[in-house]
C-alpha cells in the first residue's frame, strides 16, 4: 500500500484556500485531512504521508512506522 499527502489548500493542486468555495474535490480533501488516524486520533492534516488500509480507517504513516518521519 502506498503512502499518499494531501497537498495544502492554495497550493497547485491543494483545496482552494477558502472553505466556502463549495467544490466537490476541495470538500472532499478537507474531509479527508479533518479525518483521525486510527492509530493517534489525530487529524490526518496536509502535507503528511497517510494510508487507509480500510475504506474510512485513515493512519499517518509514521504511526504505522514509528520512530520514521512522516
Amino acid at each position: 500500500m502506498a503512502a499518499i499527502t494531501l497537498p495544502k489548500p492554495g497550493t497547485k493542486f491543494g483545496p482552494c484556500r477558502s472553505a466556502k468555495c463549495g467544490h466537490t474535490d476541495c470538500e472532499a480533501t478537507r474531509r479527508m485531512a479533518a479525518a483521525l488516524c486510527i492509530e493517534c486520533h489525530k487529524p490526518i492534516g496536509y502535507g503528511v504521508r497517510f494510508f487507509e488500509d480500510e475504506p474510512g480507517k485513515p493512519m499517518h504513516y509514521a504511526c504505522w512506522t514509528p520512530g520514521t518521519a512522516a
